[in-house]
């Protein structure tokens, strides 16, 4: 299985992940439901480590695949996202 199907998963699963406006995620329930998803998906059950999470995390805030992703992190452990206002 290509890496780059893989990430795309793990991108859409955390992109869905926090749009959840009701729930605050940690980097372990993040990367728990990363791992499902890929599971899920491709059948793979090794899951993610912490550090392609936080790389994925990283490209997703940054300009290169153009998703400018407002992630913001609070008190070093939550993950909500913020919602840009577009009024």
């Amino acid at each position: 299985m290509p890496a780059n199907r893989n990430a795309l998963i793990r991108y859409k699963t955390i992109d869905t992940c926090l749009r959840n406006r009701y729930r605050v995620w940690t980097l372990d329930d993040l990367i728990n439901a990363c791992s499902d998803a890929l599971y899920e998906y491709e059948g793979i059950a090794k899951g993610i480590s912490r550090r392609t999470f936080q790389m994925d995390i990283q490209m997703m805030r940054s300009e290169k695949l153009g998703y400018n992703a407002p992630i913001i992190v609070y008190e070093n452990k939550y993950y909500p996202m913020k919602i840009r206002n577009t009024v």
